[in-house]
């Protein structure tokens, strides 16, 4: 009898052991699938931001006012949410990247699941 207890006992566990790491898994992969969609919308929002700084550079261009586009309150506020948006960019690369790597703890040769990042 007290075999039969001690065999619940380790099933009672690893169940337990299975829900934990399903848990931490699952929520990673939420993780995961958040930032992947945060990146298609920053890339997103560059390209917008992009084109609308090569639009104003053009008008400038053909305006003749070149030489005005450092004094150009537009062209230089567009230029500033670009370089924001790549630093925010970076950060949710990097972020990913840290995610793609296996959890501390894990078992030896273990690899974090590969998702392209595209």
């Amino acid at each position: 009898m007290a075999d039969t207890g001690r065999f619940w006992n380790r099933v009672q566990e690893e169940c337990r052991t299975v829900a934990a790491r399903t848990s931490v898994r699952a929520k990673r992969a939420v993780r995961q699938g958040v930032l992947q969609v945060d990146l298609v919308s920053l890339r997103r929002d560059r390209g917008r931001a992009l084109a609308d700084l090569g639009e104003r550079l053009l008008r400038l261009w053909t305006e003749g006012r070149v030489a005005a586009v450092e004094q150009d309150q537009e062209a230089l506020r567009l230029k500033g949410v670009v370089e924001s948006i790549e630093k925010d960019i970076t950060a949710k690369e990097a972020e990913a990247a840290e995610l793609h790597r296996p959890p501390e703890g894990s078992a030896p040769g273990a690899t974090a699941e590969v998702v392209d990042p595209k």
